[in-house]
């Protein structure tokens, strides 16, 4: 764990420490697991899942909660256990995502006693994808003359880009590369696309003004428009 994400985490899990015992379990995962974590770009991602949240108890997560707010604007997931086992369908791209990069904080593994169906995390991967391809693609038609705003807006979308590519890799039955351009390029292969329109924009996500020519963009948006026609169109077959 990074120190700038450690500073964040440790006194907020001795907040919940404080207000809920032991009873409970926390996973770090994503970037900050990942290795790919980008200060004052990425959030930090944390479930927590305890066996009841009643009232007494959010109010008792109130300070730490707020404390999290002043660091990082995206709180950590709070479930029940009750709540967690069913989750499979309701959140199957996070809970698949968290697989590939997760960090057991406190009590036991959450994640060993919950499934993800293939058909659930398949229409979970197009929905998220025709949804960032719409906010693109009205990113382009306003800033298509900004070279900086359109640079802000491809790094700023990226991170969802390469987990969607990184989450369909493992519905395929496929081990993702844990460097960002490798899987930029893993993605671009399965899907068919020019590889430089996405690595383009995850080598340079981490430069605050980056500038992103119309071409550079167009290309991007390319990219993800045939990520979301391949998800459309992926028959599972025999993945289980």
């Amino acid at each position: 764990m990074r120190d700038a994400v450690a500073k964040v985490v440790e006194p907020f899990l001795s907040d919940v420490d404080r207000a809920l015992g032991q009873g409970y379990a926390a996973v770090l995962y994503g970037s900050a697991v990942r290795g790919d974590w980008l200060e004052g770009r990425s959030d930090i991602n944390l479930l927590l899942v305890a066996g009841a949240l009643p009232p007494t108890t959010l109010r008792a997560l109130g300070p730490a909660f707020r404390a999290w707010r002043k660091a990082t604007p995206e709180p950590p997931l709070l479930l029940t256990d009750d709540e967690w086992r069913a989750a499979g369908d309701s959140f199957p791209l996070e809970i698949t995502d968290m697989r590939t990069a997760c960090q057991v904080l406190r009590g036991s593994d959450p994640l060993m006693g919950v499934r993800v169906a293939p058909a659930d995390l398949r229409r979970a991967l197009e929905r998220e994808a025709r949804g960032k391809l719409l906010r693109l693609r009205q990113g382009y038609t306003v800033l298509s003359s900004d070279p900086v705003g359109l640079g802000r807006v491809a790094a700023e979308s990226v991170s969802t880009v390469l987990l969607l590519g990184r989450s369909l890799l493992v519905l395929l039955g496929h081990e993702p590369p844990s460097d960002a351009v490798s899987l930029a390029d893993a993605i671009a292969a399965l899907v068919g696309f020019p590889a430089e329109a996405l690595a383009e924009v995850v080598r340079h996500r981490r430069e605050r003004r980056r500038r992103s020519t119309a071409a550079q963009f167009e290309a991007y948006l390319d990219a993800l428009e045939r990520l979301t026609r391949y998800l459309d169109q992926l028959q599972l077959g025999d993945v289980r």
